[in-house]
């Protein structure tokens, strides 16, 4: 399935992931495959200020022709033009975290306002501030109905997981909330939230919330968790058991190995630091640190990914950000996971491999191991580029759990 990351970027993987990322949601209205494909055609490997200008360029003319289609009276037009625009926005700048701006979210927004669904930006409480949070609901009667919690991961926002994730929700009559944590989307951007590894401190909150909204089915609460959130729902699960169901997408068991694989520091190197030296103690730092930066140079994903660690993990050294990481492991709780879980696997996947079978094994719950192949054209993370396939085998599996 690698064929597919090189096919708009040959020399680069982590543009043709974030590409087909972007290019994914054509299947719920927030991009055109031709307009993506004509996009990368003008970026060259490697190249992120390119990257962030053609982006950007096709988000403005998306706005453009959103707010054409609204002069004509033309509402579906214009709600995928302003779907498109968000998507891509959110796409131009996601190799430059610590300068985003709010443009993604604004299209967001103006393209919910056209939508038949309600939704409606709410504050949830949390440790004496509030996190940020998405409601999308069927309409605004206080009809009981089951509640889908979308739980993103490293890099994603309530924005971009709340509709792409919830759409088929919707469709079956559910609600939907989708939040920012510490360390994700405005609530690092704006409230300086850093990640924390006891995620159930977050969860908890969220669903209280969601317990106390009139419209919402108390025993049909399901959390659904996305990339690192397949980490962070089964953490979560693990203290937190009102919930019905939960489902990993993909599951997570130990999400600092994704660090250690990505810098090769699993295996030890002739008269080099250890991984097991560097993490106990600072006295490699320095040596490692600028190992760390002279490979960055050569791999935008790996430059990419610790520059986003030592953002939202609130430190300035790379080494640093790769011990945090090591404390978001299930090791020690697994066996405290109660509610029936769903745990996804993508066989292809180049950052969690091995993840959900590691996970899935070690479950003591009611649990279900799915597989969406590489003929389903689902093997990438997270089922990059099969949301339909997706959406499908998840929601097949939620209404079956959430039926009694």
């Amino acid at each position: 399935m690698a064929h597919l990351l090189k096919f708009l970027f040959p020399e680069d993987e982590s543009f043709g992931f974030e590409a087909l990322r972007a290019a994914a949601y054509a299947n719920c209205g927030g991009a055109d495959i031709g307009e993506v494909i004509q996009i990368c055609s003008r970026i060259p490997a490697g190249d992120t200020d390119c990257w962030l200008l053609e982006w950007q360029t096709a988000a403005d003319r998306a706005v453009a022709n959103a707010n054409t289609s609204l002069t004509k009276g033309n509402t579906p037009a214009a709600r995928e033009a302003f779907l498109r625009a968000s998507n891509y926005y959110r796409t131009a700048e996601f190799y430059r975290p610590t300068s985003w701006q709010d443009l993604s979210s604004e299209m967001f927004y103006k393209a919910t306002r056209l939508m038949r669904h309600v939704t409606e930006k709410v504050k949830i409480p949390y440790e004496g501030t509030t996190l940020p949070g998405i409601l999308m609901r069927p309409d605004n009667s206080d009809t009981l109905r089951p509640l889908i919690i979308v739980n993103g991961g490293f890099d994603s926002t309530m924005e971009e997981v709340s509709y792409s994730v919830g759409a088929t929700a919707l469709e079956l009559g559910m609600n939907v909330l989708a939040f920012d944590g510490p360390g994700q989307g405005s609530a690092v951007r704006h409230q300086k939230l850093l990640f924390r590894p006891d995620w159930e401190k977050v969860v908890t909150p969220v669903v209280d919330y969601c317990l106390a909204q009139p419209f919402v089915e108390k025993n049909k609460i399901a959390l659904i968790g996305i990339s690192m959130g397949g980490y962070l729902a089964a953490r979560a699960s693990a203290f937190e058991h009102r919930l019905a169901a939960v489902v990993l997408n993909d599951g997570v068991f130990d999400f600092g190995s994704v660090f250690r694989k990505g810098m090769d520091m699993d295996n030890s190197q002739d008269g080099g630091p250890q991984i097991g030296n560097f993490l106990i103690s600072n006295e490699w730092d320095d040596e490692v640190n600028a190992f760390i930066r002279k490979m960055q140079q050569e791999n935008t994903g790996t430059k990419w990914a610790l520059s986003n660690a030592k953002w939202v993990f609130g430190v300035d050294s790379e080494v640093e950000a790769i011990r945090r990481a090591q404390k978001y492991t299930m090791e020690a709780i697994i066996d405290q996971v109660e509610t029936p879980t769903l745990v996804l696997d993508a066989p292809d996947d180049h950052f969690l491999k091995g993840q959900p079978e590691e996970i899935y094994k070690k479950l003591q719950c009611e649990k279900d191991l799915i597989t969406i192949t590489q003929e389903e054209g689902g093997s990438l993370h997270c089922h990059i580029g099969a949301g339909s396939r997706l959406a499908q085998v998840t929601f097949d599996w939620l209404l079956e759990k959430l039926s009694s």
